[in-house]
C-alpha cells in the first residue's frame, strides 16, 4: 500500500468527515428522538467504553508509526555508516582485496542511491543491490592476514560487513511490509463504531450535530493521516532520505582523489 502525501491524507479527512456525517443522517433516520433520547443514559456509557478504547487504540498506533520512521532514519544511518567504515578499513588490506573491496562499496552505494530508493517507494528491493551487497559479505573469503595491522583490521572488517548486511535487512524489511493491513480495517471500523455511537444522542439542531459530528471526524482523520504519513517510511510525500548514501558517495570520490593526487615534492 501506497500513500501520496497532500493528496491522501486530503482524502482521508475529507472523506472521513462527509462518511461521518452521513452515518449520523442515517442513524437519525432510523431511529425516532423519543427512543434516542430515552436510550440516552446507556448510549453515553457504551460511547464512553469505546471512544476510550477507539483513542487508546489510534494512539498508539500513531506512535507506533512515528517510531518506525525514526527506526528507518537510523538504520540507514547506520548503514551507510558501515559501509563508510568498510571502504576505510579496507585501506590497510592489500591491493587486491582493497581494490575489490573498495569497488564494491562504491557500486553497492550508487545503486542504492539510483535504483534500490525508487525501488522502496513501490515496496520492492533492487536485485543488483542485493547481489552486491552479497559479494561485499563474500569478499574476505579465502583472505588470512599476515602483517599485525591486517589481523587487527580484519575482525573488525568482518563486523562491519555483518552490520551492513543486517542493517540492510531491516531496511528491506521496513520498505517492504507498512502498516499491516488488519491495523486500517481495526481503525476504520473502530472509527465508524465510534461514531455510530455519537450520532445515537439526538439534538435538536441539525447542524450543531453535524457540526460537532464534523469536528470528531477530523481529529480522527487528523490521526489516521499520521499513522499513513509515518507508517511508510519510503513512499509518500515525507520519506526517510537517501543522503547518508550520497554522503558515502562523496567519501569515496574524496578518497580516489586523494590517492590519485601526486605526492608534493619537499623543499630543499
Amino acid at each position: 500500500m501506497e500513500f501520496h502525501g497532500f493528496t491522501t491524507g486530503l482524502a482521508i479527512i475529507l472523506g472521513g468527515i462527509v462518511a461521518a456525517i452521513g452515518l449520523v443522517a442515517a442513524v437519525r433516520k432510523m431511529f425516532a428522538k423519543d427512543i434516542l433520547r430515552q436510550a440516552h443514559d446507556i448510549t453515553g456509557n457504551l460511547l464512553s467504553v469505546v471512544g476510550t478504547l477507539y483513542a487508546v487504540l489510534l494512539g498508539l498506533v500513531v506512535v507506533d508509526a512515528l517510531v518506525r520512521f525514526e527506526q528507518a532514519i537510523d538504520v540507514v544511518q547506520q548503514e551507510s555508516n558501515s559501509l563508510a567504515d568498510i571502504f576505510l578499513l579496507a585501506e590497510r588490506l592489500p591491493a587486491a582485496q582493497r581494490e575489490r573491496i573498495q569497488e564494491a562499496c562504491r557500486t553497492y552505494a550508487r545503486q542504492v542511491v539510483e535504483d534500490e530508493w525508487p525501488a522502496m517507494a513501490r515496496g520492492h528491493a533492487s536485485p543488483e543491490a542485493r547481489q552486491t551487497a552479497f559479494a561485499l559479505a563474500r569478499s574476505l573469503d579465502g583472505y588470512e592476514p599476515v602483517t599485525e595491522s591486517q589481523k587487527a583490521v580484519f575482525p573488525m572488517l568482518l563486523e562491519q560487513i555483518r552490520e551492513l548486511w543486517d542493517y540492510r535487512r531491516e531496511r528491506i524489511g521496513t520498505a517492504e511490509f507498512g502498516i499491516p493491513a488488519v491495523e486500517w480495517i481495526v481503525l476504520i471500523v473502530g472509527g465508524a463504531v465510534t461514531v455510530l455511537f455519537a450520532g445515537l444522542f439526538r439534538a435538536e439542531s441539525v447542524s450543531l450535530q453535524r457540526f460537532l459530528t464534523a469536528l470528531a471526524a477530523l481529529v480522527m482523520g487528523l490521526n489516521l493521516y499520521l499513522v499513513a504519513l509515518f507508517g511508510y517510511p519510503f513512499s509518500g510525500e515525507l520519506t526517510v532520505s537517501s543522503r547518508p548514501f550520497q554522503t558515502d558517495i562523496a567519501i569515496f570520490a574524496g578518497r580516489a582523489a586523494a590517492a590519485d593526487a601526486p605526492a608534493a615534492v619537499p623543499a630543499e
